[in-house]
């Protein structure tokens, strides 16, 4: 029967001779889940596998399997004492409804990114950021050493076959191997190997034939590849249609398509566009005539039914959504759309701490995820009258979390549901956010909690008949005390946001050097504005290790935002900013603002005040208690609420 919603997305669809249930594809990602130097299957790994199949994707592929030793954040399929392990992985995809799907990887040039120490390519080249993050520069391939990895390849997928899956990957974008030796920027050979776009294509080509040979013709092989790795001097979309064309011509059964590498991971941050890489899917999906599957932004049901009524692609790849809420495919099929936790594309807990911080990965947005070791929301063994003041993201999840267990919980909130939220999705690029508030608005409203929208003191709390209270009320702005700080042209930077205070004019210097800062500056210098950044410290934002800051430089660096670093504020006139060194030298920098955004102060007085007049039991989550980011409170708000 067709879905009265979704009748493309849940339809059924074919690779191969695979029947697949959905056009939904759950896209493999590192997550460090496995156990050990080996990479040895853990309990995680299953349970991960259950859950994800379990979620309603038509097929999964999980983590990846290094075909090669080495460590790295995936699983291993380089000998036979691995196929056990990765048979129960099988098995529980089988057990909840999905194809089971495995990807195999060979690092390549990311090998030592990865946590490996046999770092290989094709060429001797290493992109400069990774040098800079002291990256191992790869050893050049010798051509024996070409065909031990292919065949490596082979008794992989042979191994996987065994172990019970249904259809098996080669990792051929992102900065593995394949992409290496396709990249005319990372392929500097002159052998067979190299040069032009045919010899290029050769090994990934001897791969497949390598996979085939060992599984045999009708075992279903999917290749992941890139459209465009975003790298200077890269792959681009022409020759990876005509890549497309080869393996096509070689039997494969299914196209993965994605955009950018580890090094180039921003492009995958809220700075673009919804489903961005989809057009460029089509292009390629005229040329072949095996399925096409895109990867990449698309965030919601709705956008993924309307790419395949387009006739763009023949599936639809989700991975971050997944790690957001892994049963978002269910949740769509039954109608319940609002109880889909939204991802907001920070990139944070999956690639910034995550993957690139060599930390199992986590979400902003789902505290829960991967927490196997115990039971999310037990129920409280005495239910208890819980008071949250604040509905930021740390008390909407306790909230949320507390109503789960049991607990009977009031929620107060002084302004608007989603706290900092609110100023944090001020930005264009920052839309995702503002769904996310949504949910917890939705969810409060479902789950039948009582919130009132008032300010409340702490004598009101101890007065209120509750047995605990989570004090979740945010941070206080740092305020600076220098001359001229109340003149009129000086604005708070959380007044901006909010839009309760504009800042017109030619000339802004935005004082300050987080994230919020670069988004001020940003906002005003794409309005036309000339604008100065001063910044205390010697460092402005961490482009090595975080995303977005990724692209916060390079737009302001494209807008000609000035940047002053080693710098404090000194004083306000009626027209300029006075900036001081830490040598006493002073500059003045003539301007019509000067927006302050000085970062936060943690607020304690709330709870310590409640503790000394009452007997309850009192908890603070959230910037009052440490200032952080957003997975840093929902992650304290589910806690905190665990224990009462």
């Amino acid at each position: 029967m067709q879905h009265p919603k979704y009748p493309n997305l849940f339809s059924k669809g074919k690779v191969g001779k695979l029947t697949v249930k959905n056009r939904v594809i759950r896209n493999s990602m590192g997550t460090y889940l496995n156990v050990g130097k080996l990479c040895d299957v853990s309990d995680r790994n299953i349970k991960h596998a259950a859950e994800a199949a379990e979620g309603g994707p038509g097929i999964v592929f999980l983590d990846n399997c290094l075909i090669v030793d080495g460590y790295h954040m995936g699983l291993a399929a380089y000998d036979d004492t691995y196929i056990p392990g990765l048979s129960m992985i099988a098995q529980a995809m089988h057990d909840h409804g999905a194809v089971a799907g495995m990807q195999l990887a060979h690092p390549g040039r990311d090998m030592g990114f990865a946590g490996g120490d046999n770092v290989v390519a094709p060429s001797a080249v290493l992109p400069e950021i990774m040098i800079n993050a002291g990256a191992t520069v790869p050893r050049p391939l010798t051509i024996d050493e070409i065909h031990e990895i292919e065949e490596q390849y082979g008794q992989a997928a042979a191994r996987v076959k065994q172990a019970g899956f249904d259809i098996v990957e080669v990792h051929g974008a992102c900065g593995c191997l394949p992409t290496n030796f396709l990249s005319p920027h990372d392929n500097q050979r002159n052998d067979i190997y190299g040069g032009s776009l045919f010899n290029r294509q050769r090994f990934l080509v001897e791969v497949i034939r390598s996979i085939k040979r060992y599984v045999g013709p009708d075992f279903p092989v999917s290749v992941k590849l890139d459209m465009d790795d975003c790298e200077p001097d890269g792959i681009r979309l022409e020759e990876c249609i005509d890549t497309c064309r080869v393996l096509e011509r070689e039997g494969v059964a299914l196209l993965n398509l994605v955009t950018a590498t580890h090094v180039t991971a921003n492009f995958s941050t809220s700075f673009y566009p919804w489903s961005y890489c989809a057009d460029m899917a089509a292009q390629v999906k005229e040329q072949v005539r095996i399925p096409v599957m895109v990867t990449g932004a698309i965030q919601s049901p709705e956008a993924a039914e309307k790419i395949l009524a387009d006739g763009k692609v023949d599936f639809i790849g989700t991975a971050r959504q997944c790690l957001a809420d892994q049963a978002w495919v269910e949740k769509a099929r039954t109608g319940h759309e609002d109880d889909i936790r939204p991802c907001i594309r920070c990139q944070i807990g999956c690639t910034d701490r995550g993957i690139l911080g060599h930390h199992p990965i986590s979400c902003a947005v789902n505290p829960t995820l991967f927490h196997y070791y115990e039971e999310l929301y037990p129920k409280a063994a005495t239910p208890k009258n819980v008071a949250v003041v604040g509905a930021g993201p740390a008390g909407c999840e306790a909230a949320l979390t507390l109503k789960q267990r049991g607990h009977n919980v009031t929620v107060f909130e002084k302004r608007e549901i989603g706290g900092t939220m609110i100023e944090a999705g001020a930005a264009w690029y920052k839309a995702d956010i503002n769904r996310f508030i949504d949910y917890y608005r939705k969810q409060l409203e479902k789950q039948h909690i009582d919130v009132r929208m008032q300010e409340v003191t702490p004598q009101d709390i101890a007065d209120g008949g509750y047995d605990a209270c989570i004090v979740a009320i945010g941070g206080e702005p740092r305020k600076l005390n220098v001359p001229g700080i109340d003149k009129p042209i000086v604005t708070e930077g959380i007044d901006f946001l909010y839009g309760s205070k504009k800042v017109e004019g030619k000339s802004a210097v935005v004082v300050g050097g987080a994230t919020t800062t670069a988004e001020i500056a940003l906002d005003l210098a794409e309005k036309g504005m000339d604008v100065t950044i001063v910044k205390r410290g010697t460092k402005f934002l961490n482009p090595a290790g975080c995303q977005m800051d990724i692209e916060y430089t390079i737009r302001l660096h494209q807008l000609g935002v000035k940047l002053m670093t080693g710098y404090r504020l000194d004083s306000v006139t009626d027209s300029s900013a006075i900036a001081i060194d830490q040598y006493g030298e002073k500059v003045e920098i003539p301007t019509e603002n000067v927006v302050i955004s000085a970062g936060y102060l943690n607020r304690p007085g709330f709870a310590e005040q409640l503790e000394e007049i009452s007997d309850m039991d009192v908890y603070m989550a959230g910037d009052c208690k440490k200032v952080a980011e957003i997975p840093d409170a929902t992650h304290a708000g589910y806690a905190v609420a665990r224990m009462i």
